[in-house]
């Protein structure tokens, strides 16, 4: 098979309803693959070029069809992506050789598996490793990294010659728990106790939460959840990736998938948190 290949440095170039269309064949998608999310990261700023991230994302078509993207990067450093390759950088300078620029396959700021190398079909994929390669050679990069991508996948890179390399990350499974009590039940008496604890400390400070679905938050809700994620940066002497126009952006075109939760206490708002959602799992981001 002979596939048009593009390489292109805007989304507007792939067009929503190719890329979502393409993302909705994929096994176990989820929201931050999205066309809104992406695009938003990008027209905000937060993940451009100014901030080492250049998008330079991967289309190939087979006539007038999209069968197979990739998210990819060429990437300046190594912020935001939550996988440590500092001490590759530092092998690199101590032996005299350029670690950056380097291309990167990853969702900026988010470490969430998810499809990397998306295809309608295996031949496509195989295509698309294949002109990932050539990217690589053509731009003069130092290496390609494709994180969080799922099992199929790094195999498939794996089979291609790409090195793995593994991480852990922890996951709260829900088997289908009645209430809250049940799931306690299912602990240990110290965890139960210092859970139920915790809780009562919240009810006697007089916190109370109110959660807000994404179609209904108003720009007030989220201005209040940007001044609290920017203070939670703050606290630790670091500067936010993200931007207050990101916010906005995702609230007016992917609400959907978004749930603002707000702590308060005597009517004021002292916390908020956010949570990106799909069909059968809550992803907590960003909390502040």
């Amino acid at each position: 098979m002979n596939y048009r290949t593009h390489i292109v440095s805007s989304l507007a170039d792939i067009g929503q309803q190719a890329w979502d269309g393409l993302v909705a064949k994929q096994d176990k998608p989820n929201p931050f693959l999205s066309f809104a999310f992406l695009h938003a990261l990008h027209e905000s700023g937060s993940a451009s070029e100014d901030t080492g991230w250049q998008p330079q994302f991967i289309a190939l078509y087979d006539g007038g069809e999209l069968a197979a993207a990739m998210p990819l990067y060429v990437k300046f450093h190594s912020y935001g992506e939550y996988v440590f390759d500092w001490a590759w950088a530092d092998a690199y300078h101590r032996n005299g050789v350029e670690y950056y620029p380097k291309l990167l396959s990853a969702i900026p700021f988010t470490p969430v598996t998810g499809p990397r190398l998306m295809a309608v079909d295996w031949d496509a994929r195989a295509a698309l490793i294949q002109v990932l390669r050539a990217t690589q050679k053509a731009s003069g990069v130092s290496s390609t990294h494709i994180l969080y991508p799922p099992e199929e996948e790094a195999r498939a890179l794996a089979d291609a010659g790409y090195m793995l390399r593994s991480g852990v990350q922890f996951h709260w499974l829900n088997p289908g728990y009645r209430d809250f009590d049940e799931f306690l039940s299912t602990l240990d008496r110290k965890k139960r106790k210092n859970i139920n604890a915790e809780r009562r400390k919240v009810l006697e400070a007089g916190v109370t939460m109110r959660r807000v679905r994404g179609v209904d938050a108003t720009e007030a809700d989220w201005r209040l959840f940007h001044r609290c994620y920017r203070h939670t940066y703050a606290a630790h002497h670091s500067t936010p990736y993200l931007n207050l126009d990101f916010f906005l952006r995702i609230g007016r075109t992917m609400p959907g998938n978004i749930l603002l939760v707000v702590a308060e206490r005597d009517g004021q708002p002292v916390a908020s948190s956010m949570v990106i959602h799909n069909e059968d799992t809550l992803f907590g981001r960003y909390w502040g």
